[in-house]
């Protein structure tokens, strides 16, 4: 069973959940033609309690094609990502290698954990020693998804997490082959990523989310200054770190387009609102709150890693 975390997939087509404490997300896509964009044949978002199960059933009964394989992603409160430096073992050996190493930097017993790794790309001239991230869930919150989803009816294949979910995402945009930033801004938290070519250099968690924007009692310019200020670290880290050329745009959800104008001005560089309708072939359309609370699913669908570490 927790072996189909981190795991790969297969077909054609696929299934991807995202269940939150505020609701769940649905998307079913099924690949292109060669040098097409994939089909995003199915998406829909409903609002629900984490546990409500009856929505879940609903979800799957609303599916086109209810024997495709199934990716769900866990929400970033579910696990601890972490940056290490990658154990100098056999590849084999590596989950073992790494469990020791994070033991201390978790809040619960690394017995209760499910770990899983994967490789950071090396860093340039200079730079320390090769590293990677580590993942960290519970093993009874990945048991209680996998019954959750197998009680629904549906074919699980892997269990995911919202980083790898929202590079699958990056990776569609055309700037991906020079490199692209896109910060996910969820209800309470979101991510910031650096993907090129499909490979992620930097993942990193943003205690800002939608609903501290929107709260009168913080300042909105403020919030987006630190975001611009995150955004411009992360940005400079790639270039330096990883000697590469800098980042050309940066593709958000859940900001307004004040909120992006604010950021264009404070970075420099060009930042637009991510569209589903520019990466797929659809007939679906989304209010900008459905796509937003959506993505997740999308990307999860996307997944096709036929590699795991």
């Amino acid at each position: 069973m927790l072996s189909r975390f981190f795991g790969s997939k297969g077909g054609n087509g696929q299934t991807g959940i995202h269940r939150t404490t505020e609701g769940l997300a649905v998307a079913q896509i099924v690949a292109g033609k060669l040098g097409a964009h994939p089909t995003l044949v199915h998406c829909a978002y409903h609002e629900a309690d984490a546990d409500d199960d009856a929505a879940l059933h609903r979800a799957f009964r609303s599916l086109p094609n209810r024997k495709l394989s199934t990716v769900s992603v866990l929400p970033p409160s579910a696990y601890n990502m972490l940056l290490v430096e990658a154990p100098d073992v056999a590849e084999d050996e590596l989950r073992a290698a790494v469990r020791w190493r994070i033991k201390d930097l978790i809040d619960f017993h690394i017995d209760d954990a499910v770990i899983d790794v994967f490789q950071m790309p090396k860093q340039g001239r200079g730079g320390p020693n090769q590293m990677m991230y580590a993942v960290a869930a519970r093993t009874e919150g990945v048991r209680s998804e996998v019954q959750h989803i197998s009680d629904a009816g549906l074919s699980l294949d892997v269990i995911d997490i919202l980083e790898l979910s929202m590079r699958n995402i990056a990776t569609l945009l055309e700037e991906d082959a020079r490199g692209v930033a896109l910060l996910y801004l969820g209800t309470r938290i979101g991510v910031l990523l650096l993907v090129r070519q499909g490979v992620l250099y930097l993942a990193r968690r943003i205690e800002t989310g939608t609903e501290k924007l929107s709260d009168s009692a913080h300042s909105r310019t403020e919030l987006v200054e630190s975001l611009a200020l995150e955004t411009r670290r992360s940005l400079d880290y790639f270039e330096s770190h990883y000697e590469q050329n800098s980042i050309p745009v940066v593709y958000t959800s859940g900001l307004e387009s004040w909120d992006i104008d604010q950021l264009t001005q404070d970075l420099g560089v060009s930042v637009r609102n991510l569209e589903i309708a520019a990466l797929f072939e659809t007939d679906i359309e989304l209010s900008e709150f459905d796509q937003r609370m959506c993505l997740p699913a999308i990307g999860a669908a996307l997944r096709n890693d036929s590699v795991t570490l």
